[in-house]
């Protein structure tokens, strides 16, 4: 399966089996439309790929063309993505022994068995009562249609299992008869018996036994009797992982408060139990997720560690000036916590594409590099390390003064903020708002 959408290694392509693509109870579908309306073009208008139970990047979006063969597709994306590697295979071996991503083995179809803990909330603070209890509740999902059989819940780190009560809204429709329509299709979920859809568990926890504990875990096991593990598979690619979720919990200066804290926070938002244990330099795949455990010896300290990502034999200073002038393609320059890196012969290896280095080329791109980047990216800079950026104390006048000029050829700039007056606000329904902006000079041109 091929999809239009052009990534820098190509477009985008995988395969599945073809038993699976031919067997009606996996339910793999060419969609064209979702709940009765065409398809947006975020989720792959005009047409697209759904496979149920298996992950995400075997349901190729904008549709191209289907191939039927005897082989798997040899697509860059098949082949060096949504791979599971075995865990010594280190970022080391698997840059210099490619072979390693060409075993179909270890390439990712269905889903493994997951669950997670929703409520408490991140940061949310629950009062000790006596008599009282909390509504601890998630959800969990499997793959490959096997339908999850239990959720259980520990406050002792695994010692000990609470049993969860489960609900699986798929099989109400399970219960329609006479074949149904809906949204201009025949419901035949009658005679299936594939699970494909999350399960929402919940289960009440005195608030007291909530606060003779450290923590909060959760595990799932499917009805082929497959359990999540306790500490997660290590792989290259960092794929698939399905250790317990936990929850830590720590008891407020009130004495008679629980706050709870997830791993981490979605998107580039700093928090989590997981960033604390990094900052103090715990080790978070030690066993005991990077704390002293309750049922274990205590684990050895360890000191926090900063990625050094600077060479101690360059001495060349780089003014402000000098770094500006190389920014495009062949020639990009970047600057991160003071120093600068020439990243040109890294353009065509990029995994994000040449183009989001250009884009941050010839400026200060600190922000958006330690944000983003992994620690063994933040290392790999010290083999493109040039110098040592000079700052121009003017220079920041100088860039107030263009900031001010309202008078600008082309008012889109990738390096620049401008300012836009609001105009109009037009509700359009119950999640869309319309703003009319104006530019700032009549001058303006968008592009």
């Amino acid at each position: 399966m091929e999809g239009a959408d052009k990534l820098p290694n190509g477009y985008y392509g995988t395969s599945i089996r073809l038993s699976t693509a031919m067997d009606p109870a996996m339910g793999v579908m060419l969609a064209h439309e979702m709940n009765g309306e065409p398809l947006a073009p975020d989720h792959g208008r005009p047409l697209r790929v759904v496979i149920p139970g298996q992950i995400g990047g075997r349901s190729v979006k904008w549709l191209k063309r289907i191939i039927i063969s005897d082989k798997p597709s040899d697509n860059w994306y098949h082949i060096f993505d949504n791979r599971v590697l075995p865990t010594m295979i280190t970022p080391e071996i698997a840059a210099e022994q490619k072979h390693w991503y060409n075993d179909e083995r270890y390439a990712l179809y269905n889903l493994n068995i997951q669950s997670a803990i929703c409520y408490p909330a991140h940061g949310e603070i629950v009062k000790v009562e006596e008599g009282k209890s909390y509504p601890v509740r998630g959800y969990a999902y499997n793959g490959g249609g096997v339908r999850v059989g239990r959720v259980e819940v520990s406050l002792d780190q695994g010692q000990t299992w609470k049993l969860t009560n489960i609900d699986y809204p798929e099989d109400q429709y399970r219960n329609a008869v006479h074949y149904p329509t809906l949204y201009g299709g025949i419901l035949d979920m009658v005679n299936r018996e594939h699970s494909f859809c999350w399960c929402f568990w919940k289960i009440e926890i005195p608030t007291m036994e909530m606060s003779a504990a450290k923590d909060i875990v959760v595990r799932a096991m499917d009805e082929s009797m497959n359990v999540q593990p306790r500490d997660m598979y290590w792989n290259v690619l960092s794929m698939l992982n399905n250790c317990w979720h936990r929850l830590t919990i720590t008891k407020e200066q009130d004495g008679y408060s629980l706050k709870f804290d997830h791993p981490t926070i979605p998107a580039l938002t700093k928090g989590g139990w997981m960033e604390k244990v990094k900052e103090q330099g715990g080790e978070l795949t030690d066993g005991f997720w990077g704390t002293r455990s309750l049922v274990a010896a205590p684990s050895k300290e360890k000191s926090s560690l900063v990625v050094k990502m600077t060479d101690d034999h360059v001495q060349r200073i780089i003014s402000e000036e000098e770094l500006s002038r190389h920014s495009k393609d062949g020639d990009a320059w970047f600057a991160v916590n003071g120093h600068v890196y020439n990243a040109t012969e890294y353009l065509k290896d990029h995994p994000g594409g040449s183009e989001s280095i250009i884009l941050a080329s010839g400026a200060d791109a600190s922000d958006d590099f330690i944000a983003i980047h992994s620690d063994t990216a933040k290392a790999m800079l010290v083999k493109y390390h040039i110098g040592i950026l000079k700052i121009n104390p003017s220079k920041k006048t100088i860039i107030d003064e263009a900031d001010a000029d309202p008078k600008q050829d082309i008012f889109i700039d990738q390096k620049r903020w401008n300012t836009v007056t609001l105009k109009a606000k037009v509700a359009l329904n119950h999640d869309s708002v319309r703003l009319t902006f104006e530019f700032s000079s009549e001058q303006d041109k968008m592009v």
